[in-house]
């Protein structure tokens, strides 16, 4: 038997599958728990509106914001959010919703998170579990602050 240096181009090959194999495997792992911190970012911020919604409310007579619309903080939410607050990012948008119930009784507040990534969505309902009141309609997550009846 002659004395073999090196390794042969089978076993090259065979390594670098399982190498391949590996990293696939850690990068798509890698994926989905950037999308569970960018969830559990998402549910936090949910929590800083809903605090400043209800400071607003207390400082204001018991009036809400009123709606400014999609990707839009409404102003008069600004001084009760931490600085540089934005609802827009680059895989979500959030929306404040401010419905009046029954010619102008009771309130529903609502915050809606809009995303096109399902797997994001996925993940965000995840991490609310049943600690929330949320509903989910397409691409769309709105978590309730105060629902039709008057209920925090």
């Amino acid at each position: 038997m002659r004395n073999r240096r090196g390794w042969t181009m089978i076993e090259l090959l065979v390594v670098m599958i399982i190498l391949g194999l590996l990293a696939s495997i850690a990068v798509l792992k890698y994926i989905d728990m950037r999308r569970t911190a960018l969830a559990a970012k998402v549910a936090s911020e949910f929590v800083a509106i809903r605090f400043a919604a209800y400071s607003y409310e207390a400082d204001h007579s018991n009036q809400f914001p009123p709606d400014a619309g999609p990707g839009i903080v409404p102003v008069e939410m600004v001084p009760y959010l931490p600085a540089g607050f934005t609802f827009t990012q680059t895989l979500y948008s959030l929306d404040w919703d401010n419905f009046m119930a029954g010619g102008g009784g009771a309130y529903q507040l609502g915050i809606t998170c809009t995303s096109t990534d399902p797997a994001f969505i996925n993940s965000l309902i995840a991490n609310l579990g049943t600690r929330a009141p949320y509903f989910v309609v397409g691409g769309n997550l709105t978590y309730v602050l105060i629902d039709a009846s008057g209920n925090y």
